[in-house]
């Protein structure tokens, strides 16, 4: 037990320690990484081609999808960013594309086999009320004190009404319209000015980019699971919510490997454009 709470206190001050050091390094970024470029080349591929603009859109969390929004940038130069470590991003996009395709896509089609769509749709809800403290955090933190208002109202709605497993006031009209993507760190890293930094790719988390990766690691503060113990029920639990929510990923993820020539381009673009729109919105 002691061992146990040892290595818990310890993983709990350095994710603070981890925060600080990105943030400084972090600091120096520019607002938008490189705005008006051309976007940045593969160094492995150096002329391989380009996704359009607003093909797919990508979550840091892993949740993909087709955003009409992003046909409000068609006519701005593609945002492009950094990408210095494109042979270990690739190692990683390749190891993550065979997790997907051979792994998670046949372990879900098992899980949809033996669940019932009412009891998936009913964990996906319930996931997504556990999480309304990072939404509820990061809204403050943007200063956008209505959209806190209406997230606090939806989770006072369902969880009185269903213990969060149902979604009974998506149908309510809002004061402010709310990114049903909720805020997360990244995007208020974003909002304060902090550019994306470079771009990586995290085995089995997908996509990010050094701004998100310290926004991911201040979401933990807010995230309930994070403090449940012992820290195997946490991880259990959340890997399984999170294993629920893959139907919206794989569908999208694997139209993104057919349409695109270079899979790892596109998601690259296909991201920063999506993350681009959400700091904006």
């Amino acid at each position: 037990m002691a061992s146990n709470y040892s290595s818990t206190l310890l993983g709990h001050l350095y994710v603070p320690g981890f925060l600080l050091a990105a943030l400084l390094c972090l600091w120096h970024a520019p607002a938008s990484a490189a705005p008006s470029q051309a976007p940045a080349p593969s160094t492995v591929y150096g002329k391989a081609p380009q996704l359009q603009p607003g093909a797919i859109t990508v979550t840091p969390y892993g949740t993909m999808n087709a955003d009409s929004t992003l046909d409000d940038y068609d006519n701005e130069p593609i945002q492009s960013i950094s990408d210095p470590i494109e042979p270990w991003n690739r190692f990683w996009f390749h190891f993550n594309d065979i997790f997907f395709l051979y792994v998670a896509k046949p372990a879900y089609t098992a899980w949809e086999a033996v669940t019932p769509h009412q009891l998936r749709s009913g964990l996906k809800n319930f996931f997504s009320n556990l999480l309304f403290p990072v939404r509820f955090v990061n809204n403050i933190l943007q200063f956008r004190f209505f959209e806190a208002g209406v997230e606090f109202g939806r989770f006072v709605i369902n969880t009185t009404s269903s213990a969060g497993f149902a979604d009974v006031a998506k149908g309510h009209k809002t004061i402010v319209p709310v990114d049903p993507t909720g805020e997360d760190f990244g995007q208020t890293l974003g909002r304060w000015g902090l550019g994306h930094g470079f771009y990586i790719v995290w085995p089995i988390i997908g996509p990010s980019s050094a701004r998100d990766t310290v926004g991911r690691a201040g979401d933990l503060f807010a995230d309930p699971l994070f403090y449940l113990q012992p820290t195997e029920l946490s991880l259990g639990i959340g890997g399984g919510l999170r294993f629920n929510a893959l139907g919206d990923v794989l569908p999208l993820y694997e139209d993104l490997n057919t349409v695109a020539v270079d899979p790892y381009i596109a998601m690259r673009e296909a991201y920063v454009n999506f993350r681009k729109a959400q700091v904006l919105h």
